[in-house]
């Protein structure tokens, strides 16, 4: 696997700028800023777009402006377009059943109720690298799915990504230097101990 695209999962929009469904967009927005890349549109794509040179390998990085439930076509129309493998992309995404501030790398898998995944699925097949950012609340069973994935982070939420950014920052560029298969097996491990600590 060379990572040559990133997707980012998002809603264009003012009114859904940080939102918790919106947290695959702000990730690159915070790729684009550490690695000095600057955003186009490309209507040809119907995505916002950059690229440049990252540890001597070219990488792009796109967020989908089809709104989340048609991630796929872009994804799909991207990838044709440039003769793109799928282990070569990389979908970064919230995840609803990934506990708040974990990361997980993974390929493949079924779409987990994310509506952006399943229309990925649909049109490019199940079998691809994804980073998933967990955004899962506190109490399951009391929340409407809708109104929590469209709703804003509150301000402590909002402290915490901050601290996890430069952590998730370290992962992609793992996976750029040495891998998915490589990053997967170093992050997830180190992510399922950190998991247990917390939970002591």
């Amino acid at each position: 696997m060379s990572l040559k695209v990133i997707f980012g999962l998002g809603n264009p929009g003012a009114e859904y700028n940080g939102t918790r469904h919106n947290l695959g967009f702000d990730f690159l927005d915070a790729l684009a800023k550490e690695f000095s890349f600057s955003w186009k549109w490309d209507k040809k794509m119907n995505a916002e777009i950059a690229e440049g040179i990252y540890l001597e390998q070219k990488l792009t990085l796109v967020k989908p402006q089809t709104f989340m439930n048609l991630s796929g076509v872009s994804v799909l129309k991207f990838t044709d377009y440039f003769k793109i493998a799928k282990e070569d992309i990389l979908v970064v995404y919230d995840d609803y059943n990934l506990e708040f501030g974990l990361s997980k790398l993974k390929i493949g898998g079924g779409d987990g109720g994310h509506n952006g995944i399943s229309n990925i699925i649909l049109q490019i097949g199940a079998d691809f690298p994804r980073f998933r950012l967990g955004i899962k609340p506190k109490c399951k069973a009391s929340v409407n799915l809708s109104n929590f994935v469209l709703g804003s982070f509150d301000p402590s939420e909002v402290r915490i990504l901050e601290q996890k950014f430069p952590h998730w920052l370290k992962n992609i560029e793992l996976v750029v230097d040495k891998g998915i298969d490589i990053a997967m097996n170093h992050t997830n491990k180190k992510n399922a101990v950190k998991n247990e600590q917390d939970r002591d």
